[in-house]
C-alpha cells in the first residue's frame, strides 16, 4: 500500500473507531435508562402531605441519580441507588396537596 491510499485508509478507520464508540456510549445510556423506575408516593405528616420520589434499580449497577416533581422542579435531589434496591427522597415535606409527578434520570 502506497503513501497515498494508506492515509485515506488510516483516516477512515480512525472515524470509524470513533463512531463506535459514540453509538457504544449511547448504547450504555439506553441500557442504564432500562435498568430504573422513578415514581412517587404520597404519606402523610402530622399536618401535610410529603412528596417522596422513589427509584427502583433492577440492575447490577450503582446509579447516581437525580430526582424532581413537576411542584418542585429545582432544586433537583441528588440520590445514589445500590445494585438490584431502592432508593428514595422527600422532596417537599409539607403540602397541603397529595398530588404530584416525580421524575428523575439516572447514570452509572
Amino acid at each position: 500500500m502506497t503513501t497515498a491510499t494508506a492515509r485515506p485508509a488510516l483516516a477512515l478507520l480512525l472515524a470509524l473507531a470513533f463512531g463506535l464508540t459514540a453509538l457504544a456510549q449511547e448504547g450504555d445510556g439506553d441500557d442504564v435508562r432500562n435498568c430504573y423506575a422513578v415514581s412517587g408516593e404520597t404519606r402523610y405528616g402530622a399536618v401535610a402531605f410529603k412528596h417522596i420520589v422513589v427509584v427502583s434499580n433492577r440492575c447490577d449497577l450503582t446509579l447516581q441519580c437525580e430526582v424532581w416533581t413537576d411542584v418542585d422542579p429545582s432544586p433537583r435531589q441528588s440520590l445514589t441507588v445500590g445494585p438490584k434496591s431502592s432508593g428514595e427522597v422527600i422532596v417537599r415535606a409539607n403540602s397541603p396537596s397529595r398530588a404530584f409527578k416525580a421524575f428523575g434520570e439516572c447514570k452509572k
